[in-house]
């Protein structure tokens, strides 16, 4: 008869017991079958299926850490009244589709810790309803889109560990609304827009591993209600602003790895909350460590408290003015300086008056000849 339709294992597929090869048997189909159970795609789960089956009242499409493979399916955007779309923790390649402009209801898209690559579409400044944006821990490449200083409900934005390049937008300073910016671990360059000091409600900024240059602002003396502020391993010069002090908040500050120069704001033991301040590797940065501060990070580089750095010992003392030149003690020490004094004056005359010179010496010449001949 006719081949029957295949069909997912059943118990008669099952081997005998009856010997040890069986039982290895048994464990490598349970793991072949377990492999390529976990190997699906998006469209291929239930989760999308379902969703795109009813998609007039699905509201949620959450599929993290499925070990799911292949690319982010256009027809996601249409799951119109999706508000929480979340496919972290996986293995997806390829871009992030365009057709996302579409979730116009969207609160949360969460696509962080997979392979995704290309740019951050400028379109995604089109969802306006969007607070909670994640896609850190990919390979995105590109700039910053200005067009995401539209997203003016945005609470949380986490584009780190990727990619990126460029300097910070000045554009992000609309948005008020954040409290939790993470842009480390890309190669961001350039100094912070002064628009950036708008966000007084930020509790949280991670700008560290990156190429960023200039001073700190002494306007981070703004942020009131910061907790966490981490500046290292990027090219930042100047001195540490006294306006720091103002971060009574403030429990991690990490400036480590920088160029930064002078003393610590003697301010800073004000801080009461401040307990890690992360600041080695800044060889010019000198003064007092605030008391019940840690100057080191939990570990790597930093584990050392205070490498490369002058902290915790007082500044080095400004080099004492140039001794002035001795004045000569006896009659030995003057004759060679009277010397050298009629030497150059001899010189210069000579150059200076070549004929007069030449007289001087007929002259000096026939006065010796008179002379002998007296």
């Amino acid at each position: 008869g006719a081949n029957p339709t295949p069909g997912p294992p059943s118990y008669r597929a099952v081997p005998s017991m009856s010997s040890p090869m069986s039982v290895i048997a048994l464990v490598m189909a349970m793991f072949i079958f377990m492999q390529g159970s976990t190997a699906l795609q998006v469209h291929q789960t239930s989760a999308y299926q379902t969703c795109m089956g009813s998609r007039a009242s699905c509201s949620r499409l959450w599929l993290d850490s499925r070990s799911l493979t292949g690319t982010l399916p256009t027809e996601l955007g249409m799951l119109t009244r999706v508000t929480l779309l979340t496919i972290a923790v996986n293995q997806l390649t390829g871009t992030l589709p365009t057709e996302l402009t579409a979730l116009t209801r969207v609160t949360h898209i969460s696509l962080h810790t997979n392979l995704l690559t290309g740019t951050l579409p400028t379109e995604l400044g089109m969802i306006t309803s969007l607070s909670w944006m994640g896609v850190f821990g990919n390979q995105l490449t590109g700039t910053i889109p200005t067009e995401l200083g539209a997203l003016t409900r945005q609470t949380i934005m986490l584009l780190n560990d990727n990619h990126l390049k460029g300097t910070l937008p000045t554009e992000l300073g609309a948005l008020t609304d954040l409290w939790l910016v993470l842009f480390c671990g890309n190669q961001l360059t350039g100094s912070l827009p002064t628009e950036l000091f708008a966000l007084t409600g930020l509790r949280r900024m991670e700008f560290n591993n990156n190429q960023l240059i200039g001073t700190l602002p002494t306007e981070l003396g703004t942020f009131t209600g910061l907790t966490l502020m981490q500046f290292d391993e990027n090219q930042l010069t100047g001195t540490l602003p006294t306006e720091l002090a103002a971060l009574s908040s403030l429990t991690l500050m990490g400036l480590s790895n920088n160029s930064l120069t002078g003393t610590l704001p003697p301010d800073l033991a004000t801080l009461t909350s401040l307990s890690l301040m992360w600041l080695c590797k800044n060889p010019s940065l000198c003064g007092d460590i605030p008391v019940g501060v840690t100057p080191t990070a939990r570990s790597g580089s930093c584990a050392t408290p205070s490498v490369g750095t002058l902290l915790g010992s007082a500044c080095p003392a400004p080099p004492p003015p140039s001794e002035p030149v001795a004045a000569p003690t006896s009659i030995v020490d003057e004759q060679p300086l009277k010397e050298n004094w009629f030497r150059k004056r001899d010189v210069a005359r000579q150059n200076a008056f070549p004929q007069k010179h030449a007289w001087f010496r007929k002259q000096a010449k026939q006065e010796a000849g008179m002379t002998s001949s007296d």
